[in-house]
């Protein structure tokens, strides 16, 4: 399989070859756990997983590094988030870090993304931290004022190779309290002094301080993966200048280039066509949107736009997500209730289905362009109960078709898993309500009454033998 990946660094869609075998060393930039995940890291977060997944099906053994950021992410005002958060809530920034991480591993559970192969903490690697910082100074691609260790930019002629930006173009804002000691306002601080009431700092050569954001990523990717691998992730806007960042810092300790092979960018995310965040007020988070609607749904809406194109949050187009992956589980059901009937005769299901599958794949390949290789499974399903309606299929066909769909909707995991169980009284009786009014084609009434019956975890498939209710799992 001639697997493709737009790759930032070269703007261009590349052949992916991994740079030993059919192994693969992914590292995807993760959170600062400082406050709950929003939907804009579901996104990311989603597409990583359906990445790993896919190339863990085409054989590649995948390693995959998402580090924890604990400390050393700065506000513009110079102000760590992890402190701020602390002293907002009167707590330890350890407390602050343990509670997000848990909750981040909770959501990951609940959107059914795979843990990272690891998860390593940037508190936990500050002796490799210090050490790649030392080389760096070492090679003359770094200087030190009054205990603060800089990155000298204007030293590392490739900067700006990723994001095809200038480094004028970084506006000074983060660690204003020492910008003026800088050399170039586009210099980044690597080691930070720690002013007395900040409460978390390390023994260095230079101060007793803390680590800068974008030293905490190579030290720890090159502690587990050496000084070169095959992709990096993370969100379009982490490319300048965090990315940028981290080539220059990898590059400086090391001389090997590239520092990464692939860069594979996620898009940003919208609320209703505007920007999502914090100080905009719109900010989604993913217990908020779990609130409303399925992981199932969440994860369709998420694989119906191409990871690199912007995802706008929208109520009508979540509904259109919610209406898909119900169209799969109603054809996974029919498909069971049909093989009791099934005849032995010749059908083209089968080799329809196959057709499609390769379609599927080779969309798949071409970049992961799931939007595309979703369109394919909807033909798979729509097919495969055309052939029902029609009465040609054989059992072995209606197997084929269970397996197709199952295995295609796995990259996405947009497929809820469920069992049957009798529904409770007050289930039952929203179920006949709803029954009452599809009859007198109130389909608002309808839809609303199904919404209810969801919210109590249940789902209602309609059929031609009547209503079926199975129970959803968490």
């Amino acid at each position: 399989m001639t697997i493709k990946l737009f790759n930032t660094l070269t703007r261009k869609k590349e052949i992916f070859r991994s740079l030993k075998g059919k192994e693969v060393k992914m590292f995807v930039c993760g959170l600062t756990v400082y406050d709950y995940l929003h939907l804009g890291h579901a996104r990311t977060y989603s597409f990583y997983d359906t990445l790993v997944r896919f190339l863990r099906h085409s054989g590649y053994a995948v390693t995959c590094i998402q580090n924890v950021t604990d400390i050393g992410h700065l506000l513009d005002s110079g102000e760590d988030r992890m402190m701020k958060k602390a002293r907002e809530e009167k707590k330890h920034p350890m407390e602050i870090a343990n509670f997000y991480y848990k909750h981040e591993l909770e959501m990951f559970e609940k959107l059914r993304i795979e843990k990272p192969s690891m998860m390593p903490r940037a508190t936990d690697h500050i002796p490799e931290i210090i050490e790649q910082i030392k080389k760096i100074l070492e090679n003359g691609y770094a200087y030190v004022v009054n205990g603060t260790v800089y990155y000298d930019v204007p030293r590392f002629k490739d900067y700006g190779k990723l994001s095809g930006r200038k480094p004028d173009d970084l506006i000074p804002g983060a660690r204003v309290a020492v910008r003026e000691e800088k050399r170039n306002p586009a210099d980044f601080a690597l080691w930070i002094k720690a002013p007395p009431e900040h409460l978390m700092r390390w023994g260095s050569p230079w101060s007793e301080g803390y680590p800068g954001w974008h030293i905490e990523d190579t030290a720890i990717a090159m502690k587990y993966f050496g000084p070169q691998y095959d992709v990096h992730g993370g969100a379009i806007e982490l490319a300048f200048p965090h990315h940028e960042a981290e080539i220059a810092q990898a590059e400086a300790t090391t001389g090997i280039k590239p520092y990464v092979r692939y860069w594979v960018h996620a898009g940003l995310l919208t609320i209703n066509g505007q920007r999502m965040g914090r100080s905009m007020g719109n900010m989604v988070t993913v217990l908020d949107a779990l609130s409303k609607h399925s992981p199932e749904t969440l994860r369709m809406w998420i694989a119906s736009t191409h990871y690199r194109k912007p995802l706008d949050y929208n109520e009508k187009d979540i509904e259109v997500a919610k209406a898909k992956a119900e169209k799969i589980v109603s054809a996974l059901k029919r498909v069971s209730q049909s093989k009791g009937t099934a005849k032995e005769s010749p059908s083209s299901l089968t080799s329809e289905i196959q057709g499609l599958k390769k379609q599927f794949y080779d969309a798949m390949m071409n970049d992961i362009n799931a939007p595309l290789a979703l369109t394919h499974l909807f033909q798979l399903v729509s097919v495969t109960n055309k052939h029902i309606d029609e009465g040609r299929f054989t059992k072995n066909d209606l197997q084929i078709a269970e397996d197709a769909i199952l295995e295609l909707g796995e990259f996405f995991q947009v497929i809820p898993k469920m069992q049957e169980e009798k529904a409770p009284d007050q289930v039952m009786r929203l179920v006949e309500e709803r029954e009452k009014a599809r009859k007198n084609r109130d389909w608002a009434a309808a839809d609303t009454l199904r919404q209810k019956i969801r919210e109590l975890g249940y789902l209602v498939e309609d059929s031609a033998e009547g209503p079926h209710i199975r129970k959803a799992s968490e």
